[in-house]
């Protein structure tokens, strides 16, 4: 069963700026990121670009919601800086940006692909790791990006409490970090998380850290939290999942 993006109408006038938290990749450094649902039972589902994932000439212009492997590049998306503070979602698979106008479909207003450059989404942090996205469309309505299972009635109400682990909850699990990418060199580093372990290819020498500034080992397989990768001069914050 596939499961669509709504965008919910907001009863909260005032959003707060960007989290400096939420990594935006450069030219020179490429954070991938896997956008899972915050919703309980809903964390092995993942925003997805479902183009190029069947055989049959059908054409997808909304995202969907999909359990799949974290290896999975159409469920890997990177963040870039937009106007205004926004944050712009960007598919490792197809390139495509996700969109902030929203099209209306039975009782949800699903999330469309942007035909040209996105203008993306204010970031809102709710704690527990996870965000709120949203955005003014065209109609100057703010709406949230939502989880609404296809076919189904979306909630009409935005939550008022425990927003982290709500249909309007998203976290952002750092899959693989590309850095020096832009550097004179022509080399670079590569990071990686998967099945609880951090992995490191090309560039220098690395270390890991917990969050407590202790080195670990790099081999064995962690608890869910916060690392830092130590490559030569530059240090990146990891979230294992």
């Amino acid at each position: 069963m596939l499961l669509g993006f709504s965008l919910l109408l907001s009863l909260s006038a005032g959003a707060q700026g960007f989290d400096s938290e939420l990594h935006l990749s450069t030219d020179d450094e490429i954070c991938w990121y896997r956008i899972c649902s915050a919703l309980p039972g809903m964390e092995d589902y993942a925003m997805t670009d479902f183009n190029g994932m069947t055989p049959l000439m059908v054409y997808y212009n909304n995202a969907f919601l999909m359990q799949t492997e974290e290896s999975e590049e159409h469920s890997q998306w990177k963040l870039t800086a937009g106007e205004d503070g926004k944050v712009i979602l960007e598919n490792r698979a197809t390139g495509r940006q996700l969109g902030n106008s929203s099209i209306s479909d039975e009782n949800c207003n699903v999330t469309q692909f942007a035909l040209s450059d996105a203008t993306g989404f204010t970031a809102t942090a709710l704690g527990n790791n996870a965000f709120r996205l949203e955005s003014i469309e065209d109609d100057g309505v703010n709406r949230c990006l939502a989880l609404a299972e296809k076919d189904a009635t979306a909630p009409q109400t935005y939550p008022s409490e425990n927003e982290s682990a709500s249909i309007v909850g998203w976290r952002f699990l750092p899959i693989e970090i590309q850095t020096g990418i832009g550097s004179a060199k022509g080399s670079s580093t590569v990071i990686r998380v998967a099945d609880k372990r951090i992995s490191v290819s090309g560039g220098e020498k690395w270390q890991l850290f917990n969050a407590q500034g202790e080195e670990m080992p790099r081999t064995i397989r962690l608890a869910t939290g916060v690392y830092m990768v130590k490559t030569g001069q530059k240090t990146v914050k990891i979230f294992v999942p």
